[in-house]
């Protein structure tokens, strides 16, 4: 097998993922925050420790501003919801996934909210122009993307983050496909909340995600999500908007947490760097390969670790299940990105190959010789 859906979650998992969550499923997976027995205190500290690393990871100088969701989709919503409300203007991309555009929609639907869509197409120049000349006086936040889940196109976060600070406009960012892979630093890139899978460029088990937020962060603005036992002020009939446990209602999913940990230290191993260039190696080899075919390469727009593509005029979907076949694991379709695909013309159905660290270039060769294959024989 030779799997290329990593865009979705990396696989397979560093053997000290593994090795980590079961060590601590067979010796302290206790209910951290709860009790004080030395089950529980082992569990808490692993759950600090993790917290720590996140906050290292992403320039946050307090654990106490990490956030533990269950997914990035999650720590979206936790942003989204609590800090958006009635009549407020958002500004987002043509080019973000379904976990950013149908919070906003529904914002839009049942509060009033507006919505300016800026062309993520556009040149870095032409964007941070373009975001400018949109915030108004109810403008409350930008949410988008660090980078796409389709194609090779990375936002300037740091020159938004700029614009939002001079603006006072609150940023949200989607970094599900650079958490891991691209430096982001939620001070000195002017991010106010971090939103991340644990899952996919840190390599920790699925069911992990959290919400990263800036230094003096005003919570007190953020209401939660989830509401239900925190550990804290339990005679309270409300939850006090104490981070994080005021925003972690209910048990924390210790082994997956601890799994993350050891993700995130797999990552600093190998360095982020170090994880661009070989990715961005594999993702040229691939177009070039591709393109030699006669295949239609998608929103190219420089070094990246995802290619979209079809070919021969054969829908992606029935490519992907062709790759399957022989072995290559792909993903085709609309990768819940509907509004990416239409800007980028896909049709609304194309296959997705994207990479990790763990990959090489004779993965790349497979997949050219199963589409060189498959184009001639479907």
């Amino acid at each position: 097998m030779v799997y290329l859906d990593n865009a979705a979650t990396t696989f397979p998992k560093p053997r000290e993922v593994t090795r980590a969550m079961a060590r601590c499923m067979n010796e302290y997976a206790g209910n951290p925050g709860r009790s004080s027995h030395p089950v529980s205190a082992t569990a808490a500290r692993a759950v600090y420790d993790t917290r720590c690393a996140v906050a290292e990871m992403f320039g946050a100088e307090s654990e106490e501003n990490v956030v533990f969701t269950k997914n990035a989709t999650e720590a979206l919503c936790l942003a989204i919801f609590g800090l958006i409300g009635r009549g407020d203007h958002v500004i987002t991309t043509n080019f973000e996934h379904n976990s950013v555009r149908r919070p906003l929609c529904r914002l839009c639907d049942e509060k009033g909210v507006t919505l300016t869509v800026l062309d993520a197409r556009q040149g870095d120049d032409a964007l941070v122009a373009s975001f400018e000349a949109a915030i108004k006086p109810t403008t409350r936040a930008l949410v988008c993307q660090s980078s796409s889940n389709v194609c090779t196109r990375t936002l300037p976060v740091r020159r938004l983050g700029e614009v939002c600070r001079r603006r006072g406009v609150i940023f949200i960012l989607d970094a599900a496909q650079s958490a891991g892979i691209n430096d982001i630093d939620v001070g000195k890139d002017g991010v106010d909340v971090l939103c991340a899978p644990g899952h996919k460029g840190l390599f920790g088990p699925t069911g992990t995600g959290f919400a990263v937020f800036r230094d003096g962060f005003d919570f007190s603005r953020l209401s939660p999500l989830l509401y239900g036992g925190t550990g804290v002020d339990s005679i309270s009939r409300d939850v006090r908007r104490t981070p994080p446990e005021s925003y972690e209602a209910g048990t924390l999913a210790v082994p997956s947490i601890v799994g993350l940990g050891e993700g995130i230290k797999f990552v600093a191993s190998r360095g982020t760097a170090a994880i661009r260039k070989h990715e961005a190696a594999l993702c040229r080899l691939a177009k070039s390969e591709l393109r030699s075919l006669g295949a239609t390469v998608y929103g190219d727009y420089g070094d990246g670790a995802v290619v979209l593509f079809n070919i021969g005029g054969h829908a992606g979907s029935q490519v992907a299940e062709a790759l399957g076949d022989a072995g290559i694991c792909v993903r085709a379709g609309l990768h819940c990105a509907p509004t990416a695909h239409d800007a980028l013309g896909t049709g609304g159905d194309a296959v997705r190959v994207s990479f990790s660290p763990m990959n090489t270039e004779r993965d790349v060769r497979a997949l050219i010789d199963a589409v060189n294959k498959i184009k001639n024989t479907l």
